[in-house]
C-alpha cells in the first residue's frame, strides 16, 4: 500500500495505490482511514455509506460518506479510503510502516521552563559587578529606638486583658 498525491486537481488530493484486498472489504459502520489522515491514525472515522459510480448524483465517479467522531461528515473518492488497520486487529501496523514521517522536535536553545532562550544580543549589557562597599539588608535599630519601642509594648501589654481574637458569645 502506497500513498500518492494527485496534483492535477485543485486542491491536490492524496490517495491509496496498490491496496490489498483486506483493506477494501468494507462493512457498515466500520472504522476507516482516509489518505489525508494516514499520519494521524488516532483520529476516529466511521463509514456511513459507499456509492458505486453512477449510483448517486452527488458522487458521479463513486465515493464514500464518512463520519468523524466529532460529528462532521466528509466525502471522499473510492481510492481515498481504506479500512483502518486497528479495525482489522493490526495494532503494530503503524510502527512498521514506511509512510509515516515523524518529525523529531528539537529545541536548539532551551530556556527556563520550556520557553525559548533569549538572544544574547537582545539582553541589556550590564557589565561586570562592581562592589560599592555598603551594607546590605535592613539597618539595625539604635538602642534608644529599641528602648522606646519596648516601653510602648510593655504599656500595651499591661492594659490588655490577655485575650486575643473575637470575644466569646455570651448566652443569656
Amino acid at each position: 500500500m502506497k500513498i500518492e498525491e494527485d496534483n492535477t486537481l485543485f486542491p491536490p488530493r492524496k490517495y491509496y495505490a496498490e491496496t490489498e484486498e483486506k483493506f477494501t472489504a468494507f462493512t457498515p459502520n466500520c472504522r476507516v482511514l482516509p489518505a489525508n489522515y494516514f499520519n494521524e491514525y488516532n483520529t476516529f472515522f466511521t463509514l456511513k455509506a459507499r456509492y458505486e459510480p453512477g449510483e448517486n448524483k452527488f458522487f458521479p465517479k463513486g465515493g464514500f460518506e464518512i463520519i468523524h467522531s466529532e460529528g462532521g461528515t466528509y466525502n471522499y473518492y473510492l481510492d481515498e479510503v481504506i479500512i483502518h488497520p486497528f479495525h482489522l486487529g493490526m495494532r503494530r501496523f503503524f510502527t512498521k510502516s514506511e509512510n509515516i514521517v515523524k518529525d523529531k522536535v528539537t529545541n536548539l536553545n532551551p530556556g527556563k521552563r520550556g520557553r525559548p532562550k533569549i538572544d544574547p544580543l537582545l539582553k541589556k549589557n550590564q557589565g561586570p559587578y562592581v562592589p560599592t562597599g555598603k551594607q546590605r539588608g535592613r539597618k539595625r535599630m539604635s538602642d534608644e529606638d529599641r528602648a522606646t519601642r519596648d516601653a510602648k509594648l510593655a504599656v500595651k501589654k499591661s492594659t490588655s486583658s490577655g485575650r486575643r481574637g473575637r470575644p466569646k458569645k455570651q448566652i443569656v
